[in-house]
């Protein structure tokens, strides 16, 4: 009887865990939102000129960068591919790397804590070709 009471205790943890290893949904960092809380995870850009743009995306889940490491940056890098396609309709060149948060290409993905460097960026510079393309 002790053994089925021990069940739900040990099964709890493990869903929260397997729950963390989730990939990451497309969204949009939310960091200074007064109407919605913070979202940290997530995509941000910045176009640093025209038709250049800095895409960054992070994922800051121990368990995904633990467990399922391989799939969470293959999943960073197609976060950034397409938001790189949503800023550049007729397409762009650049692809992402994947970087520590002390490399962070934006200040609101630079980090140079410990704790941080568990969190891998996908990290890149798009280049529309409406604009630079001959």
């Amino acid at each position: 009887m002790n053994a089925l009471r021990l069940i739900p205790v040990l099964l709890v943890p493990l869903l929260f865990t397997l729950a963390g290893c989730a990939p990451l949904d497309y969204q949009a960092v939310q960091l200074d939102s007064p109407e919605q809380p913070a979202q940290t995870d997530g995509y941000i850009n910045k176009e640093v000129s025209e038709g250049v743009h800095v895409i960054e995306v992070r994922h800051e889940s121990l368990p995904a960068m633990m467990l399922t490491k391989e799939r969470t940056l293959s999943n960073l890098k197609d976060i950034w591919h397409r938001r790189a396609s949503e800023l550049c309709k007729k397409g762009y060149q650049g692809e992402p790397e994947i970087i520590r948060p002390d490399e962070a290409r934006t200040d609101e993905f630079y980090c140079t804590l410990n704790v941080c460097q568990k969190y891998l960026l996908a990290s890149g510079v798009a280049y529309c070709k409406a604009t630079y393309e001959l």
